[in-house]
This record gives structure tokens, sequence and C-alpha cells, in this order.
């Protein structure tokens, strides 16, 4: 099945994509399904900038977007960002409505540094991990169906960073998403950025397959429609053998 379970269209306050020329083009490349999953972001320094996006609007949004494209397969979906953290809060606004998938991402570490942009400098040891045990909690804690863009303050890095500090909390975290059949996202915004490489890397992918993983989902994150596009054929090879996401 030929798939993208991670975009941002009009509802989501940093994209520029119109839903219905994302249809369009999605029509054109042959994508069996597609999911608009926008961001629902629940942090008080979000809320006082960006505002809460009215659910409902999204929602008649997306069925009138799937009524006019019938060719293709529309889910509706949303990222919440930072779940954990906002827990109580997000699961009454979702509470009405039937996203799928449902991601779960985390962009801000305990001293507020936004991860999901550039960084002035690398992150410590510490903020490290900072992030890796915020999506340790995410995993554990929240109702979600894919653990999206893992390892994404890598995106502005020009090397591979040394992760063998965290790697006992990276396997934990591989642990719990097997335990709780949650997908591992491959994320492909970071081969549009320096680091040039998919997220998480192939090697822990690997490492994903080896502790029992068997779902992964593909992600381009596209936020510009010409960031969407056909899914490199390199991500299929490693998607072999692995299952979608199991979603409603």
């Amino acid at each position: 099945m030929n798939y993208d379970y991670h975009i941002h269209s009009e509802f989501s306050y940093d994209s520029r994509i119109i839903g219905a020329d994302l249809l369009i083009k999605a029509l054109e490349l042959n994508f069996n399904e597609i999911a608009i999953t926008e961001h629902l972001d629940l942090l008080p320094q979000e809320l006082s900038v960006y505002g809460l996006p009215s659910l409902q609007k999204y929602y008649n949004y997306c069925v009138r977007l799937q009524k006019e494209h019938p060719g293709i397969t529309l889910r509706m979906g949303i990222e919440i960002g930072d779940y954990h953290k906002v827990k109580d809060f997000a699961k009454t606004l979702v509470s009405g409505f039937s996203f799928s998938p449902i991601l779960g991402s985390v962009h801000f570490l305990n001293d507020h540094t936004n991860v999901a942009i550039p960084l002035s400098t690398p992150l410590t040891p510490d903020q490290v991990k900072d992030y890796y045990m915020q999506n340790l909690q995410l995993a554990q804690s929240c109702d979600i169906d894919i653990l999206a863009h893992l390892g994404v303050y890598k995106r502005y890095y020009t090397h591979v960073p040394d992760e063998s500090a965290v790697q006992g909390i990276i396997d934990e975290i591989l642990h719990t998403i097997i335990r709780r059949d949650i997908a591992l996202e491959i994320n492909l915004s970071s081969l549009r950025k320096p680091y040039k490489q998919i997220i998480p890397e192939v090697v822990l992918i690997d490492r994903y397959r080896d502790l029992g993983g068997r779902y992964i989902s593909i992600g381009s994150d596209s936020h510009r429609i010409d960031h969407f596009d056909r899914i490199p054929d390199f991500v299929l090879d490693i998607c072999k053998g692995f299952d979608p996401p199991r979603l409603s």
C-alpha cells in the first residue's frame, strides 16, 4: 500500500498546503491513502501565540475533501504535541472525534527548548537524555497510534551524534511501543534538512525489528506541497517485513 500518514494542511499554523491541492497531487502520485494530521499543540506558550484550532471545522473540512476526491482514502488524523504534558486537556478535546491516526510527538524539552526548529547549538547530553525520557513518558502514558519523528532534534545537524549514552532509554522506548502496538514512524522530513537521513535512522529501525517490532508508519511530515512526493524506494525497501499501523 502506498500511503503517507503525516501531512499538515490549512489547519496547522505552520503549513502552506491547501487540502484540495494535496488530494489532487496524491491521486496523481497513485497514493492509496493519506492522512492529514494537523497539529494540536496545547502547551501555554503555543496556545498564547497560535490559539486553539476548531476541531469541528477541521472535521468538516476533511469530510468535504473526501467527498470531493473519492478516488483516494483520506484519513482524518491529529498530531498531539507533547501529549504526555497535556493529557487530560487533550483527551477532553479529541474525545468527540474519531481521529485516526493519532500521532504523538515531543517538541519541547523541560527547559522549554523547541527541538523541532533549527537549534543555535547542539543539544547537551542532559538535553538529549531529557528528549528521549519525554518520548518514553509519551509512549508509556498516552493512547497513540504512531510515535512520530523520534530523533527530531537532529534534523538540522550536519553529523550523526553519538547517542550511546541514551541507548538504554531508546531501547525502553522501543520495548514500550512494541508492547503497546504503537507504530514507529519513518519520518522523511530530515531528508529535506541538513541531516539528509531518515529519522530514526536505519540502525534504529533495524534495532526495532530485532526486538520484535511489527508496525512501521511512513510520514513525509509535509508542510509545503512540494515536500509531498512519492515515497523513496529505499524507504519502501526498509519497510519490507513490517506491517502498516493498526488503525481503526
